[in-house]
C-alpha cells in the first residue's frame, strides 16, 4: 500500500455490487434462471438446449460482456447467445427474460456482513456517504435495486453511471457528477470499490484516490490503496485524515 498522501478527507464514495454487496452469487442464480427460461421458451419452439448447455454458454458471454466490452445490457446478452445458436435475435420473450434475471440477481445478493457496519462508522466520522454504481443495462433497474438495499438511507447521493451521466465507469464523469452532488471536491474524497479495471482509473482521472477492497480474483491495477475487508476501512480513513494534517 502506498505511504497516505496529505488530503483534506470530507467523503467516501462506494461501488455497490461485489464491493457492498455479494452480487457474484446473485449473478450465478441470475444466469441460471435465464438459461433455465430460454431453455424453456426454444423448446416451444423445437428447439432442444439443456439448461446445463446454455448455462455454460452464458457464462462466457458474462465474461465477455463485463471484462471486454463493459455491455451491461442482458437483452443483448440473450440475443448474443440465440445469435450464437442461428436462432436468429427475434424473441417476444427476451426482455420479461431480463427482468426474471434481475429479480433473482437482487434476491440473492446479500450485503457482506461488513458493509453496514462500516458505512455507520464512516458516517459517525463526519465523513459524507456516496455511492457511484453503473447502469444495469436495463433502465431504472440499478436505482430499483439500490433503494432494496436495507442501508440505502446511508447514502446522502448516489450516481448511477451510464444514467446520470453518457459513460458507464472507468469513464471519469460519475465521479466527477458525485463529487459535485456531495458539495465537496474530488481531492476529499476516496472511492471505495472491488473491480481494479473499472474502478480506479476514472476515480483518479478526477483527484479520488482509489481504495480496492480484496475479493476473490480482483488482483492488478494501480489503485492508492489496498485493504483486504471493509472493516479496514476506517482505519485507512484515520491515517489519511492524519497525513492531511
Amino acid at each position: 500500500m502506498r505511504q497516505p498522501s496529505a488530503r483534506e478527507l470530507r467523503a467516501v464514495v462506494f461501488d455497490l455490487d461485489n464491493t457492498l454487496l455479494r452480487s457474484s452469487i446473485g449473478a450465478r442464480r441470475g444466469l441460471l434462471i435465464a438459461a433455465e427460461l430460454i431453455s424453456a421458451e426454444l423448446k416451444k419452439n423445437g428447439h432442444l438446449y439443456g439448461q446445463r448447455n446454455l448455462f455454460k454458454r452464458l457464462q462466457l458471454i458474462d465474461h465477455e460482456m463485463l471484462r471486454r466490452k463493459y455491455l451491461y445490457n442482458r437483452d443483448v446478452w440473450w440475443r448474443t447467445l440465440l445469435h450464437k445458436l442461428g436462432l436468429g435475435t427475434r424473441f417476444p420473450w427476451i426482455h420479461r427474460v431480463t427482468l426474471r434475471y434481475w429479480d433473482a440477481y437482487a434476491a440473492n445478493s446479500p450485503p457482506f456482513l461488513d458493509a453496514e457496519p462500516t458505512l455507520r462508522k464512516v458516517k459517525k466520522m463526519g465523513l459524507k456517504i456516496g455511492l457511484v454504481s453503473d447502469s444495469d443495462g436495463t433502465p431504472g433497474m440499478k436505482s430499483r435495486r439500490i433503494r432494496e438495499v436495507r442501508f440505502h438511507d446511508l447514502f446522502q447521493e448516489v450516481v448511477v453511471a451510464g444514467e446520470d451521466t453518457p459513460r458507464v465507469k472507468p469513464g471519469h464523469e460519475s465521479f466527477h457528477l458525485i463529487a459535485k452532488k456531495l458539495d465537496v471536491q474530488p481531492r476529499s474524497c476516496i472511492y471505495v470499490a472491488d473491480n481494479p479495471r473499472t474502478d480506479i482509473v476514472g476515480a483518479q482521472a478526477v483527484g479520488m484516490a482509489a481504495v480496492i477492497v480484496k475479493r476473490r480474483g480482483n488482483q492488478g491495477g494501480n489503485p492508492d490503496y489496498r485493504i483486504p475487508n471493509l472493516r479496514a476501512l476506517p482505519g485507512l480513513v484515520r491515517t489519511i485524515q492524519r497525513a492531511g494534517g
